[in-house]
């Protein structure tokens, strides 16, 4: 079964065509010559490309076996070795141990038979002639399965000099095929079809509208009515959404993300929207350079620092990297701001620093900002380095 044909062309004939029309762009006047070496050099060439072409434009079932099995968490059904039930006879009581993975020949047909190995040391007691062993096929599949009978005769394969006879109780079971690529891939396909693209976390309707047009990244609220505004709702939550300068995206967007939401939820879930609180933090501090440092284009770099730190583009960004990912975090840390002029290459030490929210008042403690996702941004910034 084909699911991925890549139209790459693997025929050799064409491939040496394009060599000959290239040379002859090349060297004006050059003609192939079936009987010269550099024509055999590019026929070569052309034949090997050619395969490695093939082999290029063929994706093999085996990598959706690997998207399943890891994504979706189907995995392939993997052969299983048959197993049987032996009871083993000693030559006499003086009690001995058969050792687990010894190996026996459980015959099949003619004079083919399939290995089996002991399960676990078996230990028979002296006063004891008898024991009852569990043996699994070396190799897994069905090959190795329903064979023999009760009574059937085992074949010890390991010299075991202390052992009378071994037989079956019944037939060997349980072996089975891995399954084949074209019986998993439908399978597959199957499963897909049960898979309803369906928003369940606050954090899954965060990233179902960032697939809307003029969103960029998203935070949800589980349970929170703008309307009130109340929180505790159930079967309701609030997306708040911006674009990719920070911006609050506008109303038909709004009103997109609610409605592919509202439509991927059952009924009677309510997807209300509302706009981020931008937040205008001031920052002032005084800082020592280090010794050559240009204090002014040093001031103009942490400056630069500070405002791309308090940048409602990318305030919440979540650890992981992933830059559309929006931590709601509603705290300005005074340490953070500190720590964001320490990393400014140059700058020796913090002699004084004060943030506040904008037209309040300044000080040294944590900043707590209004809104139900609050972003934060650069305020009046004033800074003296020397």
């Amino acid at each position: 079964m084909t699911y991925i044909d890549i139209p790459i062309d693997t025929d050799p004939q064409d491939i040496l065509n394009e060599c000959y029309t290239f040379l002859q762009t090349v060297v004006p006047g050059w003609t192939p010559n079936p009987g010269s070496l550099d024509v055999w050099l590019l026929m070569s060439m052309a034949f090997v490309a050619a395969e490695s072409r093939d082999v290029a434009s063929a994706v093999p079932s085996s990598i959706f076996r690997w998207f399943g099995a890891n994504l979706l968490q189907l995995p392939p059904q993997d052969a299983q070795p048959a197993s049987g039930t032996t009871t083993w006879t000693m030559l006499d009581n003086a009690g001995y141990t058969i050792p687990d993975g010894t190996q026996v020949g459980v015959p099949a047909s003619g004079d083919v038979s399939y290995v089996f190995l002991t399960s676990g040391d078996v230990t028979v007691p002296p006063g004891s002639t008898t024991a009852t062993i569990t043996i699994i096929a070396q190799d897994p599949g069905a090959d190795s399965t329903n064979l023999g009978a009760p009574g059937s005769t085992v074949d010890l394969i390991d010299p075991l000099t202390f052992v009378s006879t071994i037989t079956l109780t019944g037939p060997t079971a349980g072996g089975v095929d891995a399954e084949a690529d074209d019986d998993y891939l439908s399978r597959l396909v199957a499963e897909l079809q049960l898979l309803a693209p369906r928003p369940i976390l606050p954090a899954d309707f965060s990233v179902f509208a960032r697939n809307i047009p003029g969103v960029y990244r998203a935070t949800t609220i589980d349970g929170y009515n703008p309307s009130g505004p109340s929180t505790g709702n159930p079967r309701m939550v609030t997306v708040i959404s911006i674009d990719q300068n920070g911006n609050p995206v506008s109303t038909p967007v709004k009103a997109a993300v609610a409605a592919d939401l509202t439509a991927r939820r059952e009924v009677n879930f309510v997807v209300n929207t509302a706009d981020a609180n931008v937040v205008l933090i001031d920052v002032t501090y005084n800082a020592k350079a280090l010794v050559g440092q240009d204090p002014t284009a040093l001031a103009t770099a942490v400056n630069t620092a500070l405002s791309g730190y308090l940048n409602p583009a990318t305030w919440g960004t979540d650890i992981s990297g992933d830059p559309q990912v929006w931590n709601n975090v509603t705290t300005v840390r005074y340490l953070e701001i500190a720590n964001v002029i320490n990393d400014v290459s140059g700058v020796d030490y913090i002699v004084s620093l004060t943030i506040g929210i904008h037209g309040g008042s300044m000080g040294t403690s944590d900043l707590t900002m209004t809104g139900i996702a609050p972003l934060a941004n650069d305020g009046t910034i004033t800074g003296v380095i020397s």
